[in-house]
């Protein structure tokens, strides 16, 4: 049997290299897509966008009870957005230290399949504050659990529906805001400028995300 030729290639002006051998086409993507730093970073951008819209731009059709019934599935789409942004500086981490190649075929080879975001924050080596951990832990509660289902797994510390956790007691005045949600996306945009810190400027990337405030109630936007 001969052996394989070896090919080095450059992908998007040499952001994703590789070298290239004898294996099937759909691992060469897996492993060529995986392992691009830009792909990560623009699906956590778009996560960001859909939680924003969902949470600040959405028409109100009934009421502002009904908008609180969509901050949990907000938060938890914003939980995915930090967990892909900080997925994306392990990826890199993995690919500098072994370089970006086709040998794996499973995404848990190059990649933590932890949900945690705390954990992850630590394993991506990004420095955060006590604060942060706490709301990280909060909203991995969401991801996790609380924005796409009634229950937890397990019974233990249950409160009832993260859908009803926002509304006030009657005759209490209805809040125009999740608690969390500005603490939220505050702490994306902290986590976004550590992350494109660390692994797109190593790539010679210098990315300054256009950041506006809509109103003076809205978050920040990443756009």
């Amino acid at each position: 049997m001969s052996a394989r030729k070896v090919i080095t290639r450059k992908l998007w002006r040499g952001i994703i290299e590789f070298e290239e051998e004898d294996v099937h086409r759909d691992q060469r993507a897996f492993n060529a897509f995986g392992k691009s730093v830009i792909l990560w970073f623009q699906h956590s951008r778009e996560l960001y966008r859909s939680a924003c819209y969902l949470m600040e731009e959405r028409p109100r059709v009934e009421n502002e009870i009904t908008h609180l019934l969509q901050a949990p599935i907000a938060l938890m789409l914003g939980a995915y957005a930090i967990e892909t942004l900080v997925k994306m500086v392990i990826v890199d981490d993995y690919c500098l230290a072994h370089g970006v190649t086709f040998e794996s075929t499973a995404a848990k080879e190059f990649l933590p399949t932890v949900h945690d975001l705390a954990e992850l924050v630590k394993r991506a080596n990004l420095r955060i504050n006590g604060a942060d951990r706490k709301l990280l832990n909060e909203l991995s509660r969401y991801s996790t659990w609380a924005g796409r289902y009634p229950v937890p797994k397990h019974f233990a510390g249950y409160r009832g529906p993260a859908l009803t956790e926002a509304m006030p007691p009657v005759p209490a005045s209805v809040s125009h805001q999740h608690p969390s949600w500005a603490k939220f996306v505050a702490l994306y945009q902290k986590v976004h400028a550590l992350a494109v810190r660390k692994s797109l400027k190593r790539h010679g990337i210098l990315l300054k995300p256009k950041v506006t405030n809509a109103a003076p109630s809205r978050g920040a936007r990443i756009r």
